[in-house]
């Protein structure tokens, strides 16, 4: 029988949820990749600091004591939560929140945190913002009060707790949440409800271009992202003599690694659906470096873009991962091309493009990569430092840019069911920079 553990985290400590998917990935000797997941939703794990003082050391260790198979419940700390508005006395069984959010209902259970204490109580009626419940209040609930849905969670084998004195004591927990209980459903899919042949721009921190998400989000540079290059090649050494190097996998790899904040609980549950509904390292989507990746812009035409020196085709005109960019304009424009082919011309390197560039070379301010990418694990913590402000650390591996129809059961359409063959593979849109 799961038990009601009435705990309040310690924010000073914050709270970190995390979310696992499990994918198999096969790799070929060329780099190439298959993969395959298995999971539909993702194993939730959740890591809080609490603070056990006066009677609250007591009232958890009877908890803990009742819960022998190591089922309890808890409030979902980090979920989108409603706040008390008025002061309820002792034994009525009524209050009024400043919002109703979707979990809320008539009949689900929720917990009250009211300073370090939770209590747990059942929603009767929902009128307006006014919530009635079962049973009468026991202790008054002051305004700033908040409520959360309750989670059915598992208790990891053995729970430490430090002791300052006889009524201090601080504890570290760790809860797996009920696989299957609690389902994470991201918003509409960018198709869904659209009619045919049009597409919705922007989607959360996401854009839509060739069947792929671009991750539409700048990293937190005061926690310095990195990239690591990946060069694969192999050596031949007996020992003695000369050596030889081979290179089977065309391509230069990179792992991008950054940081990324949320600033608000929605902010954090967009850049998680991303992750959902690429099933973790199953998936593909579009990741910009945000850097300044091209020479001077010389000249723009209606498909082509000039750049100073032979030095960039040198680089990337045979490299199939350098086939998507992202240019941004001075007024904040964010166009997205594809890369068909590059070539020398009187000294530069001229960079044909699928559509028309639809800017000027004196207006633009930047050109960035973008590189069809897949999560480099199949976890994604997402470290609450309050329950509305969130670091989110993203780290991603990127691969062969390939057409969506060439890479099929890895990108995020054909992983998640939503295939769409409508011919329409670009949403033909720029975005804005945010």
């Amino acid at each position: 029988m799961a038990v009601f553990l009435p705990i309040v985290p310690n924010w000073q400590n914050g709270v970190r949820d995390t979310y696992e998917f499990k994918t198999d990935v096969f790799t070929t000797r060329d780099g190439s990749e298959q993969r395959r997941s298995l999971r539909v939703q993702p194993r939730r794990k959740i890591d809080a600091a609490v603070l056990l003082d006066e009677d609250r050391l007591r009232t958890f260790s009877d908890a803990l004591h009742l819960a022998r198979d190591g089922k309890v419940e808890i409030g979902d700390f980090s979920a989108d939560n409603a706040t008390v508005q008025t002061t309820a006395a002792s034994g009525t069984m009524a209050l009024t929140v400043d919002r109703i959010p979707t979990w809320l209902l008539p009949g689900k259970p929720l917990v009250i945190l009211t300073g370090r204490k939770a209590r747990k109580m059942t929603v009767n009626t929902v009128v307006g913002k006014t919530i009635t419940f079962t049973t009468v209040l026991i202790g008054a609930v002051g305004f700033g009060a908040v409520l959360l849905p309750l989670l059915p969670a598992s208790l990891q084998p053995t729970t430490s707790v430090s002791i300052y004195t006889t009524l201090v004591a601080t504890s570290a927990i760790s809860f797996d949440v009920e696989p299957g209980t609690i389902v994470r459903t991201p918003d509409a899919l960018p198709f869904d409800g659209a009619p045919t042949g049009e597409t919705t721009q922007i989607f959360g921190p996401a854009g839509l271009f060739y069947g792929r998400y671009v991750l539409l989000r700048k990293p937190n540079y005061l926690q310095q992202p990195q990239t690591a290059f990946n060069i694969a090649y192999e050596t031949v050494d007996y020992g003695r003599g000369i050596t030889k190097t081979f290179t089977p996998v065309p391509i230069i790899s990179r792992t991008l690694t950054a940081s990324y904040m949320a600033m608000s609980h929605a902010d954090a549950m967009a850049i998680l659906d991303v992750f959902v509904r690429a099933k973790g390292r199953a998936g593909e989507i579009f990741v910009p470096t945000w850097g300044n990746d091209f020479p001077p812009v010389t000249g723009v035409t209606t498909r082509n873009i000039r750049v100073s020196g032979t030095s960039f085709f040198d680089s990337y005109g045979a490299d199939n991962a350098h086939r998507s960019i992202l240019i941004r304009t001075k007024s904040g424009t964010l166009i997205p091309h594809q890369i068909t082919g590059m070539q020398t011309d009187s000294g530069d390197t001229l960079i044909a493009i699928t559509d028309v560039i639809g800017t000027t070379a004196d207006q633009i301010d930047s050109i960035s990569w973008m590189f069809v990418a897949r999560f480099a694990a199949d976890a994604l913590t997402v470290q609450w430092t309050t329950n509305g402000l969130a670091n989110i650390l993203l780290s991603f591996v990127t691969l062969n840019n390939l057409p969506v129809e060439d890479s099929f059961g890895n990108n995020w359409i054909l992983v998640t069911g939503q295939w769409r063959d409508l011919g329409v593979w670009q949403d033909g849109s720029v975005w804005q920079d945010h």
